[in-house]
């Protein structure tokens, strides 16, 4: 996906029980992810070529279309840690602590995680050891 037609998006604090996701909702809001990315990806040449050939009004439409998928992934609580390498974190409980659930476009699913301050180089692959707090 060219990283212009997802603005950058960034979310902190988002811990303490409040937000955060088990695997099975994780999972599930990935599937749903995945579908808006799709879009977006199909969205982002329509804008483009909107804009080459001077029809603003189409591409405004297409960029209000595109903010309002963008925000609809932030309501959902996934946070987006890097646009360029497409990293989305889920925020989770694992192991007692805030951690996230990490997932890079092109992967399958839901195979890694890491704790907030270890970041996609200290993610780790999930083993089943691991103690995911479940939502209530």
């Amino acid at each position: 996906m060219n990283q212009d037609y997802l603005p950058l998006m960034h979310q902190e604090g988002i811990m303490a029980g409040e937000n955060y996701f088990d695997l099975r909702s994780a999972e599930e809001t990935l599937a749903w992810l995945k579908e808006k990315l799709d879009y977006l990806e199909d969205l982002g040449p329509k804008e483009r070529k909107a804009m080459e050939s001077g029809d603003l009004d189409s591409a405004e439409e297409i960029s209000i279309m595109i903010q309002e998928i963008v925000e609809e992934i932030i309501d959902r609580g996934i946070v987006v840690r890097d646009q360029s390498m497409m990293i989305f974190d889920f925020p989770a409980i694992i192991n007692n602590m805030p951690a996230y659930l990490c997932w890079q476009r092109g992967e399958l699913g839901l195979s890694h995680w890491h704790y907030l301050d270890e970041g996609f180089a200290g993610r780790r692959e999930l083993t089943g050891e691991e103690a995911i707090m479940e939502r209530t």
